[in-house]
């Protein structure tokens, strides 16, 4: 057992030392666009429109949801990403000297979204989603400096990353950089600010889904490296507990969507096939509903693009009797908000008839709905949902399960019936 116990640790070595040749050899800092402008001699006009537009940049790419700390200070860090190998805690990024970003230039700002490395060669993990990022204007990434510099200073520390052998290995993300990180497009690209700003509608939305919204991020299955896989993009898969779901043109024509549906649900958390959830909530609340229209309306462009017509299953009243008992616990325990036929209350509860849990193929998202609730929401404007309660201590796995079964058959177009023990598997 000695033996073997030494001939493993000779292999982690040599490793890590293998880290250290291709941290050195194939992962340095690459190279990087000149600065948009004059970064040092700005005027006071031209420094305040560049922070205004360094705003509009960290809104579009979600800045704040990871960024912000837990007792609510926004970029001061500390929001827990969980993955399968761990806890990653997003930094501080104000420009505090001791636990922050004062030190970084513009270059090295650039530099660690295009990259994941930041200024004393050491490698951030993907968590910070610059395979996204890889693709940001420099005049976006210099407007996003600006801004950055100009926000309060917040002395927190950082919590350093809880994950388990051997991913706690900083060096070895070198090794996953070499195989999955992406380098910047060869030539400029037209982002939100600077001169270019490029005017198709489409192309802009491509931008801020693919590269400022890093939507794929969450959207996108991984293999056994944690890395997107490229041959299933925007096909959906479980992160964090919940369905990021499939939001390919065809899929969201599958459930009912259309451009002007995701506008509302983008702009607003509401649309006809449900209201924001889970971790998509912050992403309203930090993000999207700062859009302008034409943005919004670009990014609903961009999902639908060459989707065909929607097409939603239709609602199935064969479900009153072939699952009576569902039927009687959906008339006991929902319908007071949601309706008998499933309609819905405008701004209270969201209708069932064409919502989108109900129709995904895992029953995750409905399930710890029904089991967790969901709190009252703020959205936008005057607009509020209602508390959900709970129902985790009301049912038990087989009323659940015929719950479940009652709305996915009757709303969301499925035949075969989930078993106990599926919807007891669907806890998150």
């Amino acid at each position: 057992m000695k033996r073997v116990a030494l001939i493993l640790a000779g292999l982690l070595a040599l490793v890590v030392i293998l880290a250290g040749v291709v941290y050195v050899a194939f992962t340095g800092p690459g190279d990087i666009p000149p600065a948009s402008r004059d970064l040092a001699n700005l005027s006071r006009e031209d420094r305040a429109q560049m922070e205004e537009a360094g705003e509009y940049v960290a809104r579009a790419g979600d800045c704040v949801a990871c960024h912000k700390s837990p007792d609510g200070l926004a970029l001061a860090g500390g929001t827990a990403m969980e993955t399968p190998v761990g806890s990653i805690f997003g930094s501080n990024i104000t420009p505090s000297r001791d636990h922050g970003i004062a030190d970084y230039s513009a270059d090295d700002l650039y530099r660690a979204m295009v990259y994941g490395i930041t200024p004393d060669g050491g490698h951030l993990y993907p968590a910070m989603p610059y395979t996204s990022y890889h693709a940001i204007s420099r005049a976006d990434s210099d407007a996003l400096w600006v801004w950055l510099m100009a926000q309060d200073p917040i002395e927190r520390p950082n919590r350093p990353a809880e994950l388990i052998f051997p991913f706690n290995l900083r060096p070895l993300v070198a090794f996953w950089n070499l195989i999955f990180r992406s380098d910047p497009p060869d030539q400029p690209v037209a982002g939100l600010t600077g001169a270019d700003t490029g005017n198709d509608p489409v192309a802009r939305g491509r931008y801020l889904v693919e590269v400022l919204g890093h939507c794929g991020e969450c959207h996108t299955p991984r293999n056994l490296a944690y890395a997107r896989k490229p041959d299933a993009h925007l096909q959906g898969t479980v992160i964090e507990d919940a369905l990021a779901p499939d939001i390919t043109p065809g899929a969201l024509a599958r459930r009912g969507w259309n451009a002007a549906d995701l506008e509302d649900f983008l702009a607003e958390g509401l649309s006809p096939q449900g209201v924001m959830t889970f971790r998509m909530f912050p992403v309203l609340s930090h993000s999207t509903k700062y859009l302008s229209p034409e943005d919004v309306s670009a990014v609903a462009a961009y999902l639908t693009e060459g989707a065909p017509a929607p097409a939603p299953p239709a609602p199935n009243d064969g479900a009153l009797t072939d699952n009576a008992p569902g039927h009687a616990l959906y008339l006991g325990l929902c319908a007071g908000c949601h309706g008998a036929e499933g309609q819905g209350q405008p701004f209270g509860s969201v209708p069932l008839r064409g919502n989108t849990s109900a129709m995904f193929d895992d029953p995750l998202n409905l399930v710890r709905i029904i089991r967790e609730g969901i709190p009252a929401r703020h959205l936008t404007g005057y607009q509020r949902m209602q508390e959900m309660p709970a129902f985790a201590d009301r049912l038990n796995d087989d009323e659940l399960a015929a719950l479940v079964n009652y709305l996915r058959q009757r709303w969301g177009g499925h035949d075969r019936a989930l078993s106990e023990e599926d919807v007891a598997g669907a806890s998150g």
